[in-house]
């Protein structure tokens, strides 16, 4: 690995390319000069994370252990672990990468 931590973006991203690893959602995948916003890495933590945690509740109630736990911290507590991983791993290379491919851009629009 590189000291600056390239060589760990590049593979974030190669994977966070993949149409494969946004699915159902791949609308939601911004350009790759656009930023990964919070508002966006919330919507996707959302997503998966209510469904991550409502199998964890169809789990308890298989068990018949639904009644240890309301039903809401499954999905609340998924929801917040999804929105700090991807925050904090996929949107911030997601950004780095963003930033430096805008900045051309930008330079270009200021010449013409």
């Amino acid at each position: 690995m590189n000291e600056d931590g390239t060589s760990v973006e590049e593979m974030v991203n190669r994977i966070s390319d993949m149409d494969a690893e946004w699915w159902p959602f791949l609308f939601l995948r911004p350009e790759i000069d656009q930023r990964l916003t919070d508002r966006r890495v919330a919507g996707i933590a959302v997503l998966y994370g209510v469904f991550v945690g409502m199998l964890a509740n169809a789990g308890l109630a298989i068990t018949h252990h639904s009644h240890a736990v309301h039903v809401a911290v499954f999905p609340l507590a998924a929801t917040a672990a999804f929105f700090v991983a991807f925050r904090t791993v996929v949107a911030h290379f997601w950004n780095r990468r963003a930033q430096r491919l805008a900045v051309p851009a930008r330079r270009l629009t200021r010449d013409t």
